[in-house]
């Protein structure tokens, strides 16, 4: 008795190691379907198998310690009908692994109304996908996609592994050519502000199925008729985001927001499960009017930074510095920082010849009351002037008028030539009335001096000692004198 319970125990000790070794070897996707097999004999309380990864294979090997420890073959059996009874993952890869493709079957479910969760974060959905896979009996009626109950396991695995092949070929049918989204999937350094805007550029309505015919007509009518886009009827336009209400990723998760605006562009030609060659006009232009506007906002934000850190040159002023710079041999900022430079020293030239070697040297002069400048003397020192030429003139004429000498001949003096070389004040440089007084006045007191000249008779160079101021009549006579001057001089020696 004794022999037997402990072989018993030491049995299902061997068991338990042999079913977490079984366990152990499974993969994620096929410990689910041993838990689908369990539920399906009842052996599982829960209604639906649960997504929980992390303790999918501590439930199934719990569940098989607890009901098949004691026997391996019952264990084998469980396993074997599990990998019999249950979806390839070859059928599930496709959108198991690729939320893109994840999301575009759940809209198309919920276009059916065969789902209604929503969905915020990317676990909500693997959280559907499991669903769809482990706990939703989905076959194919007529082209469409049901939801069915059956008690025939072997009915449901057939079915899904149908639809599910089906649903493959339209999603691979509709999906947008990489070549017209390789712009938004190319992960540059504005990935994610590209993500963002065109999510939100998605986000706003749009006559979806007319882009096409909307701007056939906008070429063809008149510029009249142009403008009238403010009457519209605006209630069949509609988001390009496909369920945007009830799918919406937060801003910081750039990739879920990537996955959803592709899965919406390829369930946007999907009609009854065939692909609509007039809605894929329609998405092609909606793809091209996203990238241009995607580029736009760029310049937009380039011309910002330009205006806060750089120069904004006209398109002449960039085509005459582009020629410049070739012309010079230099590069077009090389040519900027000369011209700069240049014009720079230029100012800074001026700026040092007008302003004084010490700034502040005025200000002790500017309680000083200065008078104008002027061109022309004072009064004071034009009557001195005058005086002084009077005066002159005087003494020349008393000077003269001391000697008895012979009258100058008159082409020694020539009063025309004398009165030509004397400077005439300009009337121009004198701007006043007064400038005009000062000018007659001293032409008239050069006349009288020239006048004078002529009367002024000549000097005898030497003038004999003792008749100083007395002239002889004529030059003999002076130079009688002179012999007889000389000769009594040198007797009385």
């Amino acid at each position: 008795m004794k022999n037997g319970s402990v072989n018993g125990i030491e049995l299902s000790k061997k068991n338990e190691k042999y079913i977490e070794q079984k366990v152990k070897a499974l993969s994620v996707y096929n410990t689910y379907w041993c838990l689908l097999n369990l539920y399906s004999r009842g052996q599982l309380r829960t209604e639906e198998v649960r997504k929980n990864d992390s303790l999918c294979r501590d439930l199934l090997s719990k569940i098989l310690k607890r009901r098949y420890s004691t026997s391996r073959k019952d264990i084998d059996a469980i396993f074997e009908t599990s990998a019999i009874n249950n979806i390839s993952f070859a059928y599930v890869k496709w959108f198991y692994e690729n939320d893109r493709a994840a999301l575009w079957l759940i809209m198309v479910l919920k276009g059916l109304d065969l789902i209604s969760d929503p969905i915020l974060t990317e676990a909500d959905i693997s959280v559907i996908i499991h669903n769809i896979i482990f706990n939703k009996n989905i076959f194919i009626r007529k082209g469409l996609v049901y939801e069915g109950d059956s008690d025939d396991e072997e009915w449901i695995i057939t079915s899904k592994k149908l639809s599910l092949t089906h649903l493959k070929q339209v999603y691979i049918h509709n999906k947008v050519s990489e070549k017209n989204i390789k712009w938004l999937t190319n992960r540059d350094n504005s990935h994610s502000s590209k993500i963002n805007y065109v999510y939100k550029y998605m986000q706003n309505i749009y006559d979806i199925d007319n882009l096409l015919m909307n701007k056939e007509q906008r070429k063809n009518s008149n510029k009249s008729n142009k403008y009238c886009s403010k009457n519209i009827n605006k209630n069949g336009y509609r988001q390009a985001l496909i369920y945007g209400d009830r799918i919406l990723f937060p801003e910081t998760d750039t990739d879920s927001r990537l996955h959803h605006i592709l899965a919406s562009l390829d369930y946007w030609t999907c009609n009854d499960f065939m692909i609509d060659e007039y809605r894929a006009a329609n998405r092609a232009l909606f793809i091209k009017n996203m990238y241009d506007a995607w580029n736009a906002q760029q310049k937009r934000d380039r011309d910002k930074i330009k205006k806060q850190y750089g120069i904004d040159l006209t398109n002449d002023n960039k085509k005459n510095l582009k020629h410049l710079a070739k012309a010079c041999g230099k590069t077009q900022s090389e040519v900027l920082n000369d011209l700069v430079e240049f014009a720079h020293s230029q100012i800074r030239n001026q700026e040092i010849k007008l302003a004084p070697s010490f700034p502040n040297q005025y200000k002790a002069f500017d309680k000083i009351t200065l008078e104008k400048p002027s061109s022309l003397p004072s009064e004071h020192t034009e009557r001195e002037v005058i005086s002084e030429d009077t005066f002159l003139t005087k003494d020349k004429q008393e000077l003269s008028s001391d000697y008895d000498a012979v009258p100058v001949d008159q082409s020694r003096y020539d009063n025309s030539s004398f009165l030509n070389n004397i400077p005439q004040a300009q009337s121009s440089s004198l701007p006043s009335e007064r400038s005009d007084k000062v000018i007659s006045k001293v032409n008239e007191e050069a006349t009288t001096f020239a006048t004078s000249k002529q009367k002024v008779k000549s000097i005898e160079t030497f003038p004999p000692k003792g008749n100083y101021g007395k002239q002889p009549g004529d030059f003999e006579k002076a130079a009688e004198q002179n012999a007889r001057f000389i000769e009594n001089r040198g007797k009385s020696h």
